[in-house]
């Protein structure tokens, strides 16, 4: 009896002493590191230490003293990254949810960022004038660098959004598609001749026969595969385009590769689980490009978005190009190497674009509204000086902003409104704005003209004026209102300027 109570009393003292450690093993695990942890993916606010010196006694009182330190506490236990991707695994494993922002998924367990899908439903839409105007500009620069031997070509690279759309989750079963930027943008810049390459709809094309996945199941770029047929696509229209001293490239083999190769996996981490990514039909392509002499190559400049990082990953410009230098969201400038060497902000644009032979504009259907990150603007004032529409660099200014961007798109939404006359609005709002706060910068024809415009449309008892004689002369009260605008402009502001001149 006294054996048995024995034993009883040391199972008691073992289980106490066995909850004891697992309650104080996240406070060891926090300041030992006992077990390794693998760091979440994805971007996370740094929530800093439990400190007793922020309280006071309103927070005491409010209770937001007490609110601050749970959640402190809660960001920085012992095992945190390991018990989140548990309950992400979970959530996954038993009810096929994902705990990634801007991430969902959809039929046969495709994985999309949700903003491909938006873009490709014409959510994003920002109107077919938008896209007229930026057309006509790049043919004007095409044009220009043409008569300097140069070669522009926008490329449009795929989205996961048109090539799966078969497999878009239930939500979006009846949701009617609309025109989107990608639809409406590529059909102007092939109607006005500027140079396109669209490898969005070669994809679709060759989805059904490609004897490897184009895009990865766990991923939102092209495949290593897909990217490596994207370039030898790329590179032969070049040698049309532009000359024939560009290598061509070939298949060499297949990489024997175990797993999957980052980036074929980069919605998959960010889901942040337990599990390793699944395996796929994915191929790992070695290339091999024909020998030129060095001095023969040419010069390329490319400015675009992450799906270029696979090409140069795989060496293929390195070997096609003599100078290859890719900016980034036309913001951080990656050299040849495949290294980060800087800023775009702090190089001389014109002898940039002067020291080259083709400059290419890369973009994905969900960065379309962004298009060229005002890289395209750039190279327009640089051969067009302050012919830009003032309202047209406030309202580009709103499309390339990401968060600017989605508020405005929510507030068309919830205004029922186009997205278009929302930016719009957004942009005469700044425009206004910047000339009270610097009238000295409007003073041309270009610059001042827009604003008289927007002043007569804002001004109703003017507006109604101008209707009447638009009326009466037979006119569009758009054209109407311009030659208002331009009449002020060359009977009233001009000699206004001239005196103010002439008195300093």
């Amino acid at each position: 009896m006294n054996s048995f109570g024995n034993a009883s009393g040391l199972m008691k003292q073992g289980l106490f002493l066995l909850l004891l450690l697992m309650l104080l093993m996240p406070e060891i695990q926090k300041r030992g590191q006992v077990l390794p942890s693998n760091p979440l993916r994805g971007a996370f606010a740094v929530v800093p230490q439990p400190d007793l010196n922020t309280l006071n006694w309103a927070g005491w009182i409010d209770g937001s003293f007490q609110q601050q330190m749970t959640d402190r506490i809660e960001a920085n236990i012992g095992f945190r990254d390991w018990l989140v991707r548990l309950n992400n695994q979970l959530n996954y494993s038993l009810y096929s949810q994902v705990k990634a922002e801007g991430v969902v998924m959809g039929r046969n367990g495709e994985f999309f960022e949700e903003d491909y899908i938006k873009a490709y439903m014409g959510q994003f839409f920002v109107g077919k004038s938008t896209w007229e105007g930026k057309a006509a500009r790049l043919k004007a620069v095409q044009d220009t660098l043409a008569a300097l031997g140069k070669s522009l070509l926008v490329v449009f690279e795929p989205g996961k959004g048109s090539f799966y759309p078969e497999r878009f989750p239930d939500n979006y079963a009846n949701i009617a598609k609309g025109e989107s930027n990608y639809d409406c943008f590529k059909d102007i810049l092939a109607g006005k001749g500027v140079n396109v390459l669209d490898l969005n709809r070669f994809f679709v094309e060759q989805k059904q026969t490609a004897p490897y996945l184009l895009f990865p199941h766990t991923g939102t770029h092209w495949s290593y595969f897909g990217a490596a047929l994207a370039v030898d696509t790329t590179l032969k229209y070049l040698r049309q385009l532009h000359g024939p001293a560009i290598p061509a490239m070939h298949l060499d083999s297949l990489m024997d590769f175990q797993g999957v190769r980052h980036p074929d996996d980069d919605i998959w981490l960010a889901l942040n689980l337990l599990a390793p990514t699944p395996s796929q039909n994915l191929a790992y392509p070695v290339l091999r490009f024909d020998t030129l002499p060095e001095e023969s190559k040419y010069k390329l400049l490319v400015a675009g978005d992450s799906f270029y990082f696979n090409w140069q990953s795989d060496g293929a410009m390195f070997h096609a190009f003599k100078n290859c230098d890719f900016w980034y969201y036309n913001s951080s400038v990656w050299g040849r190497e495949g290294v980060e060497t800087g800023k775009t902000a702090n190089l001389d644009f014109k002898s940039e674009i002067f020291s080259r032979d083709i400059i290419m504009i890369m973009i994905t259907e969900r960065f379309t509204h962004n298009f060229a990150w005002n890289f395209d603007e750039q190279l327009f004032n640089l051969f067009y000086p302050n012919q830009l529409d003032p309202i047209e660099f406030f309202a580009n200014r709103e499309r390339m902003a990401n968060d600017q961007f989605m508020r405005l798109v929510d507030e068309a939404r919830a205004s029922g409104i186009s997205l278009e006359e929302r930016i719009r609005g957004e942009a005469e709002f700044l425009l206004y704005e910047d000339h009270q706060k610097n009238p000295e910068k409007y003073t041309s024809r270009e610059t001042m003209i827009p604003i008289l415009m927007m002043s007569i449309r804002h001004t109703p008892e003017w507006l109604e004026k101008v209707k009447a004689k638009a009326e009466e002369k037979g006119l569009p009260l758009d054209e109407m209102i311009r030659l208002d605008a331009t009449w002020i402009y060359e009977n009233d502001f001009v000699p206004k300027l001239n005196a103010k001149k002439e008195k300093v």
